[in-house]
């Protein structure tokens, strides 16, 4: 007696198909199956009904089974800091996981870096290989509104301003982190800047400090700029700054969160 294997993915389907063939006599997925969709009323269609089933199949767990496609829009993207020092990328040596938010869904579990020289979200395809590599794609920015980095000790929230939203935040266009929004706002910058070090090309990590307390983001890079944005507020944070023992050029995301926190707070007692 011969014996005939089937594969597994195959049998998988099949059990499936009778899975879903036993739903529909309940009365469910009745559109999937409605009878007068397949090649007229009553005229039952074997391999369109099939066919139409494996892809109520793929459509139902393509996240699990395979590469979000819609992701997967953008150029190559080569590393051409392979022997610089210090490299353009968003905390390189750190692990972490991420979600990127499209116009039409969220994806979760994601291998993403952000090149802060480029102003490119990196996508790691691991569902194929080329040259025994996993490709990266530098995402096409109109496809992406924002994504999170989630790291063991914070988590970013970046968001892409577009050029109408920048000329009414006097922003440049591009990714921002939003460390904070309350009645006043804050984003962060993430940039690097060139320079050639001992004949090597080298990036210097600089990021920049956006605040608003209006319509219109301001860039803070001393005191003097702090204390400009508030008004007429402004003797109480010189005061907070004070107690609190923050320095501006020093001065780490939280501190600066801490100050606008306080800001908020003496609007809202109105004084």
């Amino acid at each position: 007696m011969k014996f005939i294997l089937i594969p597994t993915n195959i049998k998988i389907l099949f059990q499936l198909f009778l899975l879903l063939v036993t739903l529909t006599s309940y009365g469910q997925n009745t559109n999937l199956l409605n009878m007068n969709s397949l090649n007229g009323p009553g005229n039952l269609n074997i391999e369109t009904l099939t066919q139409r089933q494996i892809l109520y199949i793929k459509n139902s767990y393509s996240e699990k089974i395979e590469a979000p496609n819609e992701l997967i829009n953008g150029k190559e993207y080569a590393s051409y800091y392979t022997r610089s020092l210090f490299k353009p990328l968003l905390f390189p040596d750190k692990k972490r996981a991420a979600t990127i938010f499209t116009p039409t869904r969220q994806y979760n579990n994601l291998t993403l870096q952000y090149d802060t020289f480029l102003d490119e979200v990196i996508y790691t395809d691991v569902s194929r290989t080329i040259n025994y590599s996993f490709p990266q794609i530098a995402l096409n920015k109109d496809i992406v509104k924002g994504f999170n980095l989630y790291f063991e000790d914070d988590s970013l929230i970046f968001k892409y301003f577009k050029l109408s939203d920048c000329t009414i935040n006097n922003l440049k266009e591009g990714f921002y982190e939003v460390a904070y929004q309350g009645k006043s706002r804050y984003v962060i910058k993430h940039v690097s800047s060139f320079y050639v070090r001992e004949g090597l090309n080298e990036y210097k990590y600089a990021p920049e400090n956006y605040m608003s307390t209006g319509d219109v983001f301001y860039r803070i890079k001393n005191r003097k700029d702090l204390l400009k944005l508030f008004g007429d507020k402004s003797g109480e944070i010189k005061k907070y700054l004070h107690l609190s023992r923050i320095r501006i050029r020093q001065a780490d995301k939280n501190q600066f969160i801490s100050i606008l926190k306080f800001y908020d707070s003496l609007s809202a007692l109105g004084k």
